[in-house]
């Protein structure tokens, strides 16, 4: 029993899943109080911000989970931290970068899997060697992986993952076969989260030097004594942290 009550905070910013998922039992989660969490609205996601429609995932070729397996751990966990980066819990975890969504498991469980409820500026999740958070940007709520060492800094470079379903296309002719539905991991896009804002990294190297304003020239001189590269992860890194120091 004293177990549950540890989980019970962790536990409330659970949502029931509408992707295919496993499902055997009730889902139901029985918590210190011996109450279900998801009997209360406000606890619940509505079926139309669950994400793009329902799929049966074993019919489509790939996968719309991002691995963050390592070579001595295939099971994929995850830790959750506070907004302090204090520990709360260890649990199953993956990412769904279809959808967009956390999907989490107790670990005695690893059936019935569960949202965790998008808050900005909230948890932390460790999967693997990268670490989510969740960030309001133009007006929703969506999972990044951290890349500076932390997000407190004025600037942090954030990297959004993405994969995208394929429908399926019959050949044009005889001399191709058809392609079949598919899941595509597609280009991560890179943010720039400076204060409370998340602004995303243009190609264009004037737009780029205009997010630096009036420290932007000191900023041209750094990439260019060093030959970075404004599309490369580890320059990108190296410029916020460059950039950290002249605030």
């Amino acid at each position: 029993m004293k177990k549950y009550f540890v989980l019970f905070a962790f536990l409330l910013i659970f949502s029931k899943p509408f992707c295919q998922l496993p499902e055997r039992s009730s889902g139901q989660v029985v918590t210190g109080s011996n109450m279900s969490i998801f009997n209360d609205p406000n606890f619940t996601m509505p079926s139309n911000s669950a994400g793009p429609a329902v799929l049966k995932y074993q019919e489509i070729e790939g996968t719309p989970y991002i691995d963050n397996s390592s070579e001595t751990n295939a099971v994929p966990i995850g830790k959750f931290y506070s907004p302090d980066f204090e520990y709360i819990e260890t649990a199953l975890a993956r990412y769904n970068a279809y959808t967009d969504n956390m999907e989490v498991s107790l670990l005695e469980d690893g059936i019935d899997y569960y949202y965790l409820r998008k808050k900005p500026d909230y948890l932390y999740i460790v999967l693997g060697k990268k670490t989510y958070r969740a960030y309001n940007v133009d007006g929703s709520y969506k999972f990044f992986v951290i890349l500076s060492e932390n997000d407190t800094q004025k600037c942090t470079l954030l990297k959004k993952e993405t994969i995208e379903f394929m429908k399926a296309e019959k050949a044009s002719s005889s001399f191709v076969t058809d392609t079949p539905n598919s899941f595509k991991r597609v280009r991560d896009v890179y943010y720039f989260k400076m204060g409370h804002r998340l602004l995303e990294i243009p190609k264009n190297k004037k737009s780029f030097y205009g997010l630096f304003n009036e420290k932007k020239n000191a900023v041209r001189s750094y990439i260019e004594t060093n030959r970075l590269k404004i599309n490369d992860e580890e320059d990108l890194i190296k410029i916020s942290n460059y950039y950290n120091t002249l605030l």
